[in-house]
């Protein structure tokens, strides 16, 4: 149920949130206008066991290399740095325009064992224009962002196939129905990509130095098509630049192009296979080439590959299981060096809900990390995690 800002301010102290005392002391004139918000979060609680290390622990990205400090070496890792805190920000209607906003964190911020640093995923405000045309400015996921794996890791693949982000963004939005069951929606976003490499050591983001937005674009087929459950089809791009100074050994304008498909089709009410494939160069910001975008020994952008394909079944309400894989492949042509020239994981999980807010996460994956000199390498994490959703 919504909550009165009276409320929210004891529930936000309670939780260590003090920061948010001015802004709420500011909104206490407003709650007569009837501004509502809306709590929500997760506290999450994992433990991942690796046969070999890896990048960030709790949270896998990829292999370290064998050369790495600690490499090869198993691990346990537990922590509970996926607790996640949220508000939805509702306002009356008002010249026939309503406006909702949402801010949300969580602590995935540092990555040092059991250091819970706070960090701002999202915080935009949306403008509901009326004719299904809306107006969005602030942090919110990418526009080719749609849905994700189901897995027990909370880093969904990244830099194994599935690409997302969350940055900075200005987005104007066009829904059009036809009929009762069938939305198209299309997407378009100036934004910044936050992506903090600074390759040719000036002291300044590469994407900074170009002076230019990215720019997103995607379209959203919603429909039923097999069952009563609504599918999702998407087609997406993005074009950015980023721009290496007279210190790299060659500067000038680096380019980074994206495009993206996805597809969530439920093939009955119990079963339903999604993924996303994708194809660009200078797509690290995207959570792609596997965290490499340009290379900047030889001067130029690095093309990749990948995506992610999963079954999920549901054989009763209270169990989820779901097999998966997901792969990023970096062109070797573009690479230099002991570059990671491919991640990979294939996975299985089950999740049994204890209620229907508290859930026990069981996972178990295969990832391999193949280096450019260095021997690949392989690890097999055992991950169980658990969840209360309020």
């Amino acid at each position: 149920m919504f909550l009165k800002i009276q409320s929210l301010t004891i529930i936000l102290a309670a939780c260590g949130f003090t920061f948010f005392g001015p802004c709420l002391s500011a909104l206490k004139a407003q709650d007569a206008g009837g501004v509502q918000f809306k709590p929500y979060g997760w506290v999450q609680v994992d433990a991942a066991y690796d046969t070999t290390r890896t990048d960030y622990g709790d949270l896998m990205f990829m292999i370290r290399p064998e050369y790495s400090i600690g490499a090869g070496k198993k691990e346990l890792n537990v922590s509970a740095r996926g607790t996640r805190f949220g508000i939805n920000i509702i306002a009356p209607e008002s010249n026939g325009r309503k406006a909702t906003g949402r801010i949300e964190g969580d602590f995935c911020d540092d990555m040092s064992p059991n250091k819970y640093s706070m960090r701002l995923r999202l915080a935009y405000v949306d403008i509901a224009m009326g004719g299904g045309w809306s107006l969005r400015f602030g942090q919110d996921w990418d526009t080719y962002v749609n849905f994700h794996p189901s897995t027990v890791d909370a880093s969904i693949l990244a830099y194994m196939g599935h690409t997302y982000g969350r940055h900075p963004q200005a987005r104007l939005t066009k829904e059009t129905r036809f009929g009762e069951q069938t939305t198209l929606t299309a997407k378009i976003a100036l934004q910044h990509g936050r992506n903090g490499s600074d390759l040719d050591g000036d002291g300044q983001p590469d994407e900074n130095a170009s002076a230019t937005p990215n720019v997103h674009g995607s379209l959203v087929l919603k429909t039923r098509l097999l069952s009563s459950r609504q599918s999702i089809f998407t087609i997406s791009g993005a074009y950015g630049r980023e721009k290496l100074g007279e210190n790299a050994a060659h500067p000038g304008i680096y380019r980074s192009r994206f495009l993206h498909g996805g597809m969530q089709l439920p093939l009955s009410e119990r079963f339903e296979i999604l993924g996303e494939g994708w194809v660009g160069e200078n797509v690290d910001n995207y959570l792609g080439g596997v965290a490499q975008g340009i290379n900047a020994v030889d001067g130029k952008e690095i093309s990749a590959r990948g995506g992610w394909l999963q079954g999920v079944w549901s054989p009763v309400k209270a169990i989820k299981t779901g097999v998966g894989f997901g792969v990023d492949d970096p062109d070797d042509a573009d690479l230099s060096g002991d570059a990671r020239t491919f991640n990979g994981r294939l996975f299985a999980n089950i999740f049994y809900y204890l209620t229907d807010k508290v859930s026990l996460g069981f996972e178990y994956s295969r990832t391999r990390t193949d280096y450019a000199v260095t021997r690949d390498m392989h690890n097999s994490r055992v991950h169980f995690g658990v969840m209360y959703i309020f």
